[in-house]
């Protein structure tokens, strides 16, 4: 019987090949989509749930007075939780993101160093290739590596025992381990080097007041709530003048839960809220597959129901219907996925480029079949399940005397299916055109400085390097550099590592005000670069002397501070320092605008990091100028130069991203919608053959014919129209929260999107309008 009901499904999808096409490409494109989108949505999920004790592993963190939360702490807290709690089996402090330069032999290599304590190996279970995981971070001059740094520098040599030179305090490290990078972590791990090595820069972390990321991990058996409320108070209790609490953060949620949460935390983070929209866009785009399989296997199932009926008078049953349409559903979708399959091979490059991930399809992976079959199974279910249920519930003698064909509920559920359909693509369209004018509001607004044309490079001599003065001298002499400036970068201050510092007093502050403050620095070239403009006062000049214990601040300071008149206020910094407020810096977003602007104090000093603002049309040859300058000054560090406004496109990476993503998931499922309305207008104009050469023989001109069959498929296009869009403004109402700084859902937004809508449902169906509003009568008439 098996044999004989795919012997019947093989036959119908060669006798209407048409419709068999459509509805196997439709379905088709949809499974590729949203296999391609779920990969992805797994990729972020997974990121640091693969260590053996993930339950167990935490963050610790803390909130501000003000409620900000912070991803760093104390450098001694880590150490002095587990000596005062058993709970607590391990605790490791990390500092990524130290670039650092060293030299093998003649060549230098800069890379960004990582320090951590030695038990930070164990919390983590890293897996060595070589060395011993018990002594490989013995003393503070040994390092490890990883496995891809080994390929990139040593090549097939075995790197372990092979020393390599820090240019910048020609101190000599020995590598004594290569180990297996943890893939989809946070974690940065290519270079790793002891804590203890922080003393040979002569910056232990003893004193409270430096600040990295604590991690510790707890006992099996202990409850995290309650351990978190024993060490809530630990800072207030231990801590002289300290009033931050701690909580902790498993790092199952670090990746995905942490953007825009913490300050001055591991930039690189995923967002749920991303992963959940990528998420839904795979379901509506299954969804949009699964109506078209419907409507079309609706539209055609007029010319079965004889067949129905003929074998329900043979003895056949409800049952035994059911199972046949519900196959020859599951066998379509499952040449479907075979197809969608062969199409995600060959889309995946480009969607790697698209999402700046390298995803691969591992076929050795049970969950990849285990998701395949369970996606067959929904798609072929939920697309055969109304056909199946609708035709084997029809009598015998109905379908015998063809009353199937008068009964309009068939009909009405394909409109509704139509409607559903193209409400979910409208509702594509829209969150698209919201997503792409965010970008260009954010890629387009005044940022209160100029970031275009200005190159940098970070020398890690560090500032007090004599040979760095000379060459700015020398840099400046060129006509083509505009201006050059030693000082902090402004885009992204937390990038940097940079966070707010608190504790400053000022002359009538309220001992319940503790403002947190960002902190820049800057030399007297700093306001001409980046061309600040400055609302009071004056910025710094090498003129004033006294401008070495001066500051700026800007008008968010100004404000929270409180003085009628800022100028010549002073400002004592918690290290006891004294700031005389010499001016007020108009407002400028010193971080992304998912930010508000902060309070910023800006303090004159030099900064190893070099900007330079060049000519627009002579930006090569400045470039070339600015290598030879720095060849010549014989710095043990390599040139790294890069441009401030790339450093700004990186802020909104993850945007730029969803708005491609987005655009071309919007055409995909146009095109899924399209597939059908061309099936399901194929199939109306041909059922009213007769109907349009009567009414032509009566008189009806082709226009009228033509939007006769056109003006129900604009009604059921307006209907979309109007459901979509309050769905749509509430999704990205919700996704818009995430900026500061965004743009209005404007009418003419929802309006383009109906306006696309439509304009495309008509061009898919007027070919088949025209064709039978314009063909011969007397055809028509002869039809049957």
């Amino acid at each position: 019987m098996i044999r004989n009901y795919f012997k019947i499904a093989v036959r119908n999808i060669k006798r209407n090949y048409t419709i068999s096409i459509l509805n196997i490409s439709g379905m088709a494109i949809g499974m590729a989509c949203a296999v391609l989108i779920l990969v992805w949505v797994q990729e972020e999920w997974s990121y640091d749930r693969h260590f053996e004790n993930v339950d167990n592993l935490y963050r610790v963190v803390s909130s501000g007075g003000d409620g900000s939360l912070s991803a760093v702490t104390p450098g001694p807290l880590g150490p002095a939780l587990k000596e005062e709690y058993p709970e607590i089996v391990r605790s490791s402090r990390y500092i990524p993101g130290n670039l650092l330069s060293f030299k093998k032999e003649d060549e230098f290599i800069e890379e960004s160093v990582t320090i951590a304590d030695k038990d930070f190996l164990k919390m983590f279970n890293i897996e060595f290739i070589e060395g011993d995981i018990n002594s490989a971070l013995n003393d503070p001059r040994n390092m490890i590596i990883s496995e891809k740094i080994s390929d990139k520098y040593f090549g097939n040599e075995d790197p372990v025992g092979k020393t390599l030179t820090l240019t910048e305090l020609n101190l000599v490290f020995t590598i004594t381990g290569v180990i297996k990078s943890p893939r989809n972590s946070h974690l940065l791990l290519d270079f790793l080097i002891p804590i203890e090595f922080r003393n040979e820069l002569g910056s232990p972390l003893k004193s409270w007041f430096w600040a990295c990321y604590n991690y510790i991990e707890l006992k099996k058996e202990t409850d995290s709530k309650i351990f978190e409320n024993k060490i809530r108070d630990f800072l207030k209790k231990h801590v002289e003048e300290s009033y931050p609490e701690i909580s902790l953060q498993n790092i199952k949620t670090i990746h995905l839960f942490s953007s825009g949460k913490y300050t001055r935390d591991i930039s690189g983070h995923g967002d749920i809220t991303d992963v959940r929209i990528m998420g839904l866009i795979a379901v509506l785009i299954l969804l949009i597959a699964c109506i078209n399989f419907m409507n079309l296997s609706t539209a055609q199932s007029a010319r079965r129901v004889k067949e129905i009926g003929i074998r329900k008078v043979a003895g056949s049953n409800k049952r035994k219907i059911i199972f046949q349409f519900l196959g020859e559903s599951l066998l379509i979708v499952f040449v479907a996925n075979i197809i969608a399959m062969i199409l995600v091979e060959l889309m995946l490059p480009g969607f790697n480029n698209l999402t700046g991930k390298q995803l691969t399809i591992n076929y050795h992976s049970t969950g990849l079949y285990l998701g395949l079959i369970a996606i067959v199974l929904f798609c072929g279910l939920l697309a055969g399940y109304y056909p199946a249920l609708y035709l084997s519930s029809l009598k015998p003698l109905d379908t015998m005397k063809g009353v199937f064909t008068k009964n309009p509920g068939n009909a009405q559920f394909r409109r509704i299916l139509v409607i559903l359909q193209f409400s979910l693509s409208v509702l594509l369209i829209i969150c698209t055109l919201i997503v792409r004018n965010q970008v260009e509001y954010i890629q387009n607004k005044n940022l209160g400085f100029n970031k275009d044309n200005i190159g940098y490079f970070v020398c890690n001599t560090g500032a007090q390097d004599i040979r760095l003065e000379g060459l700015k001298k020398e840099l400046s002499n060129n006509p083509d550099i505009l201006s050059i400036t030693m000082g902090s970068n402004p885009v992204n201050i937390e990038s940097a590592g940079m966070g707010t510092v608190d504790g400053f007093d000022w002359a009538g502050k309220n001992e319940d005000n503790d403002i947190p403050f960002y902190l820049l620095s800057g030399d007297a070239d700093y306001a001409r670069t980046f061309q600040l403009e400055i609302k009071k006062g004056r910025f710094f000049s090498s003129e004033f002397s006294t401008d070495n214990s001066a500051a700026i601040i800007n008008e968010t300071a100004a404000e929270m501070l409180g003085f009628k008149d800022p100028l010549g206020e002073i400002l004592t910094t918690p290290w006891g320092s004294k700031l005389n407020i010499i001016g007020v810096v108009k407002n400028f977003h010193f971080k992304s605008l998912h930010c508000k602007i902060e309070p910023l104090i800006i303090t004159m000093g030099t900064n190893a990091s070099f900007f330079i603002r060049m000519k627009p049309e002579k930006i090569a040859s400045t470039i070339d100028f600015v290598m030879k300058s720095f060849t010549s000054y014989n710095l043990p560090f390599r040139l790294n130069l890069h441009f401030l406004d790339d450093d700004f496109d990186n802020l909104y990476r993850t945007e730029q991203r969803m708005s491609k993503i987005l655009d071309y998931f919007s055409v995909l499922t146009i095109i899924i919608s399209c597939l059908g309305l061309i099936g399901l207008s194929l199939f109306m104009t041909q059922s009213r053959t007769k109907e349009i050469g009567i009414r032509k023989i009566n008189g009806a001109k082709s226009g009228e014919i033509f939007s006769l069959l056109s003006g129900e498929y604009v009604m059921w296009i307006m209907i979309s129209i109007i459901m979509a869009c309050p769905f749509a403004w509430i999704i990205m109402d919700e996704w818009l929260q995430n900026f500061a700084y965004r743009i209005n859902m404007s009418w003419w937004i929802f309006a383009l999107a109906g306006v696309l809508a439509l304009f495309i449902a008509l061009l898919t169906i007027s070919w088949q309008s025209y064709k039978a509003a314009w063909k011969n009568p007397v055809e028509s008439l002869r039809y049957e």
